[in-house]
């Protein structure tokens, strides 16, 4: 197994970082919800202060990737008198009103757009992902009595996130946050296997989490055939990955053993983390795939309790999907 240096994918800030983080988080005078583009473009702004080293670290980030496929920014003060209690529904909005939110953003904002998803999260900016007991043995975020399946973050979707990250305001012992890098495929298949998965052979089903409302979507409810690697190419310049253990089948008997083979790999050769308080996680979603093992909650309003957003780096992308060029892409695009 490979040991990877922390310094290739962590960032420990600084006192001096931290406290010019804290100052402007304090900048940011708006709601989220209400005002998701006034929000987002003070974030800009302010992205623009951060220190040259770690805006350099940022855009390694966002150009190179890392080993592991994630990249991990520490030492976040979180103050115990303004640490919320852990809600039992994911409508309460409460993460976006934290300082740790704020920084969240102002640090993904140095490389790419936010953006929001209509049928996900109630189509704001962030989400509260902390366990839901009636959805505890489902395979959404929200689960906790079950193992959640590696993916990619919105394989289905053309709209999909470049980068998912998630920040932590309570953690859990138990709940680890598990990464496969594309690399780490690569290495472990026959070049007959590789060439496979360089093929459309997969299709992939919508996220139930972005069905709930009934929503029918332009592109069906199953999308398709997908490669699982995808070269180099001139625009992109690089090889992204594209799986999903719960939704995706393969055309064939072949196809379906790639899948089999995947999953087996992800257990041997998966990278684990247990997000604790204070910590942003930057997830690569186009050169790695990441799941979560299970936990079991209290609901006792002491739980694990996450904020989840979303970015892009080509924010023009979605243009057409974003009604009067706004933050959030509409739920039938999706």
């Amino acid at each position: 197994m490979n040991i990877y240096k922390e310094s290739d994918y962590v960032i420990e800030l600084s006192n001096k970082e931290i406290q010019l983080l804290l100052n402007m988080a304090q900048k940011i005078i708006v709601n989220p919800s209400d005002h998701p583009e006034i929000f987002c473009r003070q974030c800009k702004l302010l992205s623009y202060q951060l220190p040259k080293n770690l805006t350099k670290q940022l855009n390694d980030f966002s150009i190179n990737g890392t080993p592991t496929g994630f990249l991990l920014i520490k030492n976040i003060p979180i103050v115990n008198e303004e640490l919320p209690n852990t809600p039992s529904s994911n409508n309460c909005k409460i993460g976006e009103t934290t300082i740790l939110a704020r920084i969240q953003s102002i640090l993904l904002s140095s490389i790419a757009e936010m953006v929001s998803y209509e049928a996900e999260g109630y189509g704001r900016l962030f989400q509260d992902i902390i366990p839901i007991q009636t959805m505890a043995n489902n395979q959404t975020s929200v689960s906790s009595n079950v193992e959640l399946e590696i993916h990619t973050e919105q394989a289905f979707s053309k709209l999909r996130p470049d980068i998912l990250s998630l920040s932590c305001l309570r953690g859990d012992k138990n709940a680890l946050t598990h990464i496969l890098p594309i690399q780490r495929i690569i290495e472990n298949v026959t070049i007959e296997e590789l060439q496979l998965m360089k093929q459309p052979l997969w299709n992939c089903g919508v996220d139930l989490s972005f069905k709930i409302n009934g929503v029918d979507f332009i592109e069906g409810d199953i999308r398709g055939p997908f490669s699982i690697i995808n070269e180099k190419n001139e625009t992109t310049q690089e090889t992204t990955l594209l799986f999903d253990q719960d939704l995706m089948t393969g055309i064939n008997e072949e196809a379906n053993i790639i899948i089999k083979r995947i999953v087996d790999i992800y257990y041997k050769n998966r990278i684990s983390h247990n997000l604790k308080q204070g910590e942003i996680l930057f997830v690569d979603n186009r050169r790695a795939v990441h799941g979560r093992s299970p936990f079991k909650p209290n609901y006792d309003g002491k739980d694990r309790f996450l904020i989840r957003c979303f970015a892009t780096f080509d924010y023009d992308k979605s243009n057409y999907a974003r009604q009067n060029n706004l933050r959030n892409i509409l739920a039938i695009y999706s």
